[in-house]
């Protein structure tokens, strides 16, 4: 063999391995890129638990004053709930001409601290269609000027009746503060599942949520809601107590929040691929 073609065939030699090398490496280096890429988005469950905590609580809220105000559940009387915060009246003109009736719920130009240590101002206003110790009353809720903790929520909400179950949605709900904007909306079945029996004191009221939302984040970036277990909120406590959801946000994968199993804390877990995040709820 002529020393050119053996110096030939050890060049290709060469060459093939050298190249083999590199698509070895390559391979490597893209499935370690892969590997590395870790989802940790969480702005869009943040934003949405910021969001759903309040417009949760709005009609809870809304319902314990309307079972005390004898202008709108007729049945009930002499049993009004006292209150600083927020100040509840009917205008008993309202009455005299039938419904629909507005209950309104007012919180001050300045402000006032709830049981939850959260500064309120604004007013709720609440439009209902018939006595609300009727079956399929409606009540459309209205938020005017309102901010909870120096953060502005706007939006209407409508409920549905349906003995201790109620159908809610949630239209063109916006929490916003200076330098951010959160769109939110929802379509939800509630059940009132504790308190009934003592139309005077709403604090022992307890409710589960179910049904799904949607919204756009702080970062303009979309995202699904689920309820996969019942979201279950007490009067007595300030925060989602206990359920399951899935939350998608755009262009990641599906992930899972978890409020906890009961305990009276701010504390949820989110998990994104396998890998568990807490977080705190607002």
């Amino acid at each position: 063999m002529s020393s050119y073609l053996y110096k030939t065939i050890n060049m290709k030699k060469i060459i093939s391995a050298l190249l083999m090398c590199f698509l070895a490496w390559f391979t490597f280096s893209i499935g370690s890129c892969k590997r590395e890429e870790l989802d940790t988005e969480t702005v869009s469950t943040t934003d949405n638990a910021l969001c759903e905590s309040e417009f949760l609580r709005v009609f809870p809220e809304t319902n314990g004053y309307a079972i005390g105000e004898e202008g709108v559940q007729r049945t009930i009387l002499g049993n009004s709930i006292q209150s600083l915060c927020p100040r509840d009246s009917v205008d008993p003109a309202d009455t005299l001409d039938g419904f629909p009736v507005t209950l309104w719920m007012d919180y001050g130009t300045a402000g006032c601290v709830g049981p939850d240590g959260k500064t309120r101002k604004g007013i709720v206003r609440a439009v209902f269609n018939q006595s609300w110790d009727s079956s399929n009353a409606t009540v459309d809720i209205f938020l005017d000027n309102y901010y909870v903790n120096n953060i502005h929520y706007e939006g209407t909400v409508q409920v549905t009746k349906t003995s201790n179950s109620f159908t809610q949605r949630v239209l063109n709900g916006k929490c916003t503060k200076a330098d951010w904007t959160i769109l939110w909306a929802c379509d939800r079945t509630m059940t009132w599942v504790a308190g009934q029996s003592t139309p005077t004191d709403p604090t022992d009221d307890v409710y589960e949520f179910s049904g799904t939302a949607n919204g756009t984040n702080r970062e303009l970036k979309t995202f699904e809601v689920e309820i996969t277990s019942p979201l279950v909120r007490s009067k007595a406590c300030t925060w989602i107590t206990k359920g399951t959801m899935t939350l998608t946000p755009e262009g990641k994968a599906a992930r899972t929040v978890d409020f906890g199993n009961g305990a009276c804390d701010n504390i949820a877990t989110l998990t994104i691929n396998g890998n568990k995040f807490q977080f705190n709820l607002q």
